[in-house]
This record gives structure tokens, sequence and C-alpha cells, in this order.
């Protein structure tokens, strides 16, 4: 199916469903406050949904093998793909169902745009021709013609001369609420609807549900308002005509059976109020069924595992077209090796039929031929799971005849592009012009990070510093890129500083003797948002048992506040702020057997700039490493 046609699909199905739930669910209520907003908020809503895809989302949280997701027919799957509709004429470029669909579409709402133009050119010739009498805050017009009063915008219109006083009084009112009230909005918005969904009954059907819930609104403010119920009601079948303007508020629009019944209708209690809750499960149902079904796409592809990637020279950026890659692929009972070779745009592509492996787990290696020789990679792949490992952006190195590289600004690793984020990312026609084209963007990401580290290697081939800020990165003793400006954080002893300080911190050793953690790097090669540096050990051999006599001190455990844990040092089995580099979360007050305050210089020990330090123990005590010799309690 086209994006079109599949978006008109779901737009037409959102207002259907809207448009009945108001029918049967809220329109028989009084609540016609809360129902203008109902029909205005949801209507608008409805050509939002079909752009909110959940099927990332239900495959995260393991939603999508529900059995109620299951039991939602997907719209996706329940209509026909469009295909290409050649046109007979020769000569003539053809012409494709979705092309034909646009057409019919812009011109229904080119017709029905004409209509409300054409109205709105009546409306404007009777304005001019009709004479201001107020301007008290709103404008009423005196119109020397025999028509039903009616609002638009700011103003009033209507023919004094065919009303008597007492008459007046009322339609002014009535008339005065739909200007307060900025109904004109909800007319518009109406017209917007039909113009744009005219092939949709039910749009028309939600245009008539609108205007009519304005006439509710202002026939209840007239009535609160002290105004004899009979006498308004026989005013409303006096003025009874033919709408002349349909971008208007008509004081007799609508039916007027259907207004009285209404008007003579006992307040609904406030506890039906609930029933606007129930639009909360149609609009879950209504996403559910249209996510995209990927699941779906790639039944076809159950057995087959996708190997692809870019090749790039790492000097010149030109893609390597037309390599030869030996790619061997093996289990415990079978080998098979194939030359494949990239193409004009170095995209290399093999899809593999994992029926001939008996095993749960495939290995695959690729290596270069010719003057990339060098370039080798591996990697084991799940049977049955298309999207189970990575694509490959590589920048490749050339080699000489004797195996040195003659150009040294080389990564170690290529970028590794995740397979599930390529799936999950929409829908498919040509899988592997779409994994092409989605490497193809992803290259052009991952270039301006190689150029950077290229320019980083030829302005510092050794770097000193355990942080160098080289432009708006941050690089390692080792040459590595660990991070951007205003990205990554640095912590050191729990503290987050400047880059600068940690350099300082550690200026008397070499940046291979100091051990920056990273709670939560990316794939492989990539970045961090988060390293964390410690002057101090992390694990320590027990103290000297000299150190403990009257320096530590059981605490209560059931008494113990834990959110010290989160403001104080302390160790968790043995481990040094267990929680802050990522050793394990914060432990529940169940879990823990004993809490000891260490002091003086037995907390130095551990840290010599403390003089206090929490001892938490989760584990048994012979399973904890470097445990004190304490006395048990």
């Amino acid at each position: 199916m086209s994006p079109l046609l599949e978006y008109v699909v779901k737009l037409s199905i959102s207002l259907t469903l809207i448009t009945v739930f108001y029918h049967f669910v809220l329109r028989k209520y009084t609540f016609f406050n809360w129902n203008r907003w109902y029909l205005l908020g949801y209507s608008l809503l409805a050509f939002i949904i079909p752009f909110i895809d959940v099927e990332y989302q239900l495959r995260e949280t393991k939603l999508s093998e529900s059995g109620i997701v299951k039991f939602v027919p997907v719209v996706q799957d329940l209509t026909v793909k469009s295909a290409s509709a050649p046109v007979i004429n020769p000569g003539m470029s053809q012409v494709s169902y979705t092309d034909m669909l646009l057409y019919l579409l812009v011109t229904g709402a080119a017709v029905v745009f004409m209509t409300r133009i054409i109205s709105l050119f009546s409306f404007y010739k009777i304005r001019s021709r009709s004479r201001l009498i107020s301007d008290a805050g709103v404008k009423v017009f005196q119109v020397e013609k025999n028509i039903a009063p009616f609002s638009f915008g700011n103003s009033i219109f209507l023919n004094r001369n065919l009303h008597g006083d007492s008459d007046l009084k009322e339609i002014m009112l009535h008339e005065f609420i739909h200007v307060k009230q900025k109904h004109t909005i909800d007319i518009i918005w109406s017209e917007v609807l039909c113009i744009l969904n005219w092939y949709n009954p039910f749009a028309w059907m939600l245009r008539s549900a609108i205007r009519q819930n304005l006439e509710y609104i202002a026939d209840r403010a007239v009535l609160e308002n002290g105004v004899d119920a009979k006498s308004y009601q026989y005013l409303l079948l006096k003025v009874v005509g033919v709408p002349e303007f349909r971008i208007a508020n008509q004081f007799n629009f609508s039916s007027l059976k259907q207004r009285i019944i209404m008007m003579n209708k006992m307040k609904t209690a406030k506890i039906q109020l609930i029933r606007f809750l129930f639009v909360l499960p149609l609009i879950s149902v209504l996403l559910v069924a249209f996510r995209s079904n990927i699941e779906q796409q790639f039944v076809q592809n159950k057995n087959t595992i996708y190997i692809a990637g870019l090749l790039v020279d790492g000097e010149t950026g030109k893609r390597v077209s037309n390599m030869p890659l030996k790619l061997e692929i093996s289990s415990e009972n079978k080998l098979l090796k194939k030359i494949i070779k990239s193409d004009g745009d170095g995209f290399y592509y093999y899809e593999l039929d994992t029926q001939k492996f008996q095993d749960s787990v495939v290995y695959y290696g690729l290596s270069g031929q010719g003057e990339y020789e060098k370039f080798a990679m591996g990697s084991s792949l799940k049977k049955d799971v298309p999207g189970d490992g990575e694509f490959l952006v590589s920048f490749l190195t050339r080699d000489d005849e004797i195996g040195n590289k003659i150009f040294k600004r080389h990564t170690t690793f290529p970028y590794y592009v995740p397979k599930d984020s390529f799936f999950n990312s929409g829908k498919f026609k040509n899988i592997r012009n779409d994994i092409k084209q989605y490497l193809d963007r992803k290259e052009s990401e991952f270039r301006t990070e190689y150029d950077l580290k290229v320019a980083f290697a030829e302005a510092y081939p050794q770097p000193k510093e355990i942080l160098t800020k080289f432009k708006n990165a941050y690089f390692d003793g080792y040459g590595k890129l660990v991070g951007y400006d205003g990205v990554l954080k640095v912590y050191l002893n729990d503290l987050e500083v400047d880059y600068r300080v940690v350099n300082e911190a550690f200026k008397d050793k070499k940046f291979y003797e100091v051990f920056g953690i990273n709670q939560n790097a990316q794939a492989y090669d990539q970045t961090q948002s988060t390293i964390l540096y410690y002057t101090y050990k992390l694990v320590s051999q027990a103290p000297p048992t000299d150190l403990l006599e009257n320096n530590y001190e059981y605490l209560d455990v059931n008494a113990f506040d834990l959110k010290r844990l989160d403001k104080e040092p302390c160790l968790v089995n043995g481990f040094r702020n267990a929680k802050k580099v990522g050793f394990g979360q914060e432990p529940l007050r169940e879990e823990i057997k004993n809490i000891i305050l260490l002091k003086g210089d037995l907390a130095g020990y551990y840290d010599n700039k403390l003089s206090e330090i929490l001892w938490i123990e989760t584990w048994p005590v012979e399973k904890i490493r470097g445990r004190p010799a304490f006395e048990e309690k």
C-alpha cells in the first residue's frame, strides 16, 4: 500500500471511530462544553494518529507478543499494495494508482473548497450591504433582507424589522454566546474537515455534530439567563428557515426537534463524565491497529540472515567499488565459502539461507583482497533472527606489497550499525536497496567523526594528557575518541569536573596507569556520555587488623536512612561506590546484612581524604573480597 493511500485509510478510520463514539456514547448527555472539546480535539488528533507508530515501543516492552495486541488487526495488512497502472496512450509517462488517488482527492477537495468560497463571497456581499448599528464589543449589523439571524467572527447579522423586541433580546443573547465563545473557529474547522475528507460520510456527520453541539451550548446559555423555555422554543419555530451561509453560526441551524429535546432534558449527573475516559482505550486500539507490521514484512525471510556493509577508502573518502571479499560461513556441521563483490558504490550484500545449517548460531568472516587484503572481520549470528548482529561501515587502509600500511591514519574497528535499529526504522519495499540507503545516510554521519579522528592523530601523534580536548571532542591517552563537548560528563571521585582537573590530578602518572570507567559507551569503538576517574582504589585488600581497633561501629540496618548511600562515600561488598561505577544498583533494605561505619585510620586506609566511610554487606561474608576482620556482633 502506498504511503498516501495508507494515510487516507487510517485518517478515515480515525474520523469514523471518533464520530461513532460521539454518536453512541456522548451525544445524548448534556456535557455540551466537554463535547465541544472532544469533537475539536479528537478530530484534530485524527490527522496526527496515522503518523504515530508504536511498533517499536511494543517490541521494547514485549507487548507485541501479547494476545490482545495480536488480536487487533494491522491496517497495513488489510489493504492491497498499490501498483503502477500504465496509461494506454503511447508516448505518455505511466501514472501510478497513487497519482490517480492524489488527483482524485485534490479535485474533490477543490470542488468542495470552491463551494465554500462561493458561500464566503455571498457572506461578504451581505456584509458590504449591511449597516453597522452597534459596536460595543460585538458588532451588530442591520441587514435589509429577509434572512435568519446569524453570527460570524465578532459580528452579528439580523433584520430587526422581522422580530419583536422580546424576540430580539433572545436572538441577540443566543448569537452573543456564539461570538464570545468563538464558535466560528469550530465552524471553520468543521468546513476544513469536509474539504479534506469530502469522500468520507463520517466527516460530514462530524461537521453536523460540531455545529449542532454549538447550538446546544448557546441554547443552554440562553435558558440559564432566565429566558422562558417555551417562549424561546416557540421563537425557534418562528425563525426556522433554510441556512444561507454554511460558514456562519445560524440561529435556526440543526434539527429543532433535537434541540428542544436537549433543552428539556435534565442535566446529566457528573458521574457520567467518566464516559470521556472510554475514548482512551479507543485511541490505544487505533494506535495498535496503525502499527507497522515489521514481523509480517519479514515472515517470508524468516530463515534469512542479511550480511551487508559499506567500504570506504580511509584516505580519499571514496567508496571502494568492485572489491572482492572472501566470505566464510560456518557452523558445527557445515562450511560455506563464497567470493562476493562490492558494487559501484562500495556496498556489499549477501543473503544467507540458514535452513542449510543445523545449529542455532552461525559464524561468518569477511576478508579483503588486493590492496585492502588486511581488512578482516567476523561475527556470530542467531538463526531465524534477521535483526541479530550489525551492518558495517568500514574505512579501509591500503597495504603495500610487504603488508606495511601506506596510509597511517586508520581506525582499528569499522563502524557498527545494529541491524535492529534498521529494522525498527520503518517499512521496506526492497530490502537490499533499503539497507544500502540506510548505510549511505550512516556513512555521512560516520565520515565527520572519522575525519575528526584523523585530524587529531595528525595534531597529536602521541597524546600526553589523560584527556585532550580537540575541536568539539575529547580524546584519551591512546588517541581514542571518548566523547563530545556538551555531551560527555567527566567525574573525579564522584564529582563532576572539568577535564583539566582530571589531568592535574594524574599529572605524575602515565596515561596507561590511569583507569577511566566508561559507564555507557555505545557498541565497540564509539563514544560515551559519562567517564569516571578515581584517585582511590575501587577494590582493596583487607586492612591490617591493628587499624580496626575502635575504628568501626555496627549500625542498625532497620533504622539506617538509605538516602545516605547517595550522599556519602561507601563500599558495597568491598567495591567502592558500587552504584556509581555500575557494580550494582542501590541495595534494598531487605538485602542488607550489615552496615558498618568505618572511622579514623580505617577509613583513611580506603581513602586518605576521608575520616568516615560506610561499609555495606549484602553478600555472605565469605564471598566479600578484602573484608576487614570485624568482630561479629
